[in-house]
């Protein structure tokens, strides 16, 4: 049976496996999505390692999974004293490799790593397109942990490109474009960012008779007339986007890829630092990015219309033929 919280197997049934660090939200899901194609044959008797959120417990039910406390944006003391819970972990449940997207768990995970004789691997974020992440920059002059970007124009210096989880998935026609019956809306979780000004907008463009589920995190909306909830299951958030004809979300990798793996094409609304959104503008990149493939639709907040939504019901997201795809490229 699998464990949980870092409970250790017994030694005479424990081989080495691999290692799975994240923050919860989209860098969860991003390593969640890899985790096959990165160990193909031991990633289901892998460790991770994680915090507690309705997410998380969802997603890794059944697996092994050790839960460190949140470290919060640039917490830097946290950091430091999360290194030992999560060295412990990866030596009861004898880690020999260990793989992480991000963000501040990665620096309490892969430097270190090597202490308990496991290699690292760091896969810098899809949010990062024009440059790698504060972890990244750091984990970038550990001469020991090797750095991978999802971009090939940004495999430059210490930095190697592999594969891109944008490569999986391509536009379809979804047929002609229709008022949508319901309508997904979802923030983005992570702490202190609140994001009221998209829930304002969504209010104001929204026909009456829509059908909107919100998950609002931890914006306050106890003053608005909806009927929010602040966090879903990751069965539940799944359930949401399948079920809804549009998808308006933050700019975040985690909610964009679960929406290309239920054929939708999300409107992105990136959050900006300029109005206390996040702690910089680094949901701008993925948005574009996506946008530019047409994989999403991206506006800003006060751009943002119901036009928008009626085209969103006009297209689809497909798994790519990476086959034909690459066949192509060697022909040309």
């Amino acid at each position: 049976m699998p464990t949980t919280d870092a409970t250790p197997a017994p030694e005479s049934s424990a081989p080495h496996v691999p290692a799975f660090v994240a923050t919860t939200g989209g860098h969860l899901v991003q390593l969640y999505l890899m985790a096959p194609v990165l160990e193909p044959d031991r990633h289901e008797d892998a460790l991770w390692i994680t915090h507690r959120t309705p997410q998380s417990e969802s997603m890794l039910e059944g697996r092994n999974v050790a839960y460190i406390p949140p470290i919060h944006a640039r917490q830097w003391h946290t950091v430091l004293g999360r290194t030992p819970q999560v060295l412990a972990a990866m030596r009861r449940h004898h880690v020999d490799t260990v793989y992480s997207t991000g963000a501040a768990l990665a620096l309490a995970a892969l430097p270190a790593a090597r202490l308990v004789g496991a290699r690292p691997r760091y896969i810098e974020s899809l949010a990062r397109s024009d440059q790698p992440s504060l972890a990244g920059r750091v984990l970038e002059r550990v001469p020991w942990v090797p750095v991978f970007t999802q971009y090939p124009e940004n495999a430059t210096g210490r930095w190697q490109y592999d594969r891109s989880l944008l490569d999986s998935f391509e536009v379809e026609d979804g047929g002609t474009p229709r008022p949508p019956g319901r309508v997904f809306v979802t923030l983005g979780t992570t702490r202190p960012w609140q994001f009221r000004r998209l829930v304002e907008r969504m209010l104001a463009i929204l026909p009456p008779e829509t059908e909107v589920v919100w998950q609002t995190g931890v914006t306050d909306v106890s003053d608005l007339p909806i009927d929010a909830r602040p966090m879903l299951s990751d069965e539940e958030f799944r359930a949401e986007i399948a079920r809804a004809d549009v998808v308006v979300t933050h700019s975040g990798c985690g909610t964009f890829m679960r929406c290309l793996e239920a054929g939708r094409i999300p409107i992105m609304v990136p959050r900006r630092a300029a109005h206390q959104e996040h702690v910089d503008d680094h949901q701008e990149q993925i948005a574009t990015v996506a946008d530019r493939r047409g994989l999403a639709i991206m506006r800003e907040v006060d751009d943002l219309s119901l036009e928008d939504l009626l085209l969103a019901t006009g297209v689809r997201a497909r798994p790519a033929d990476l086959t034909a795809r690459r066949h192509h490229e060697e022909a040309r």
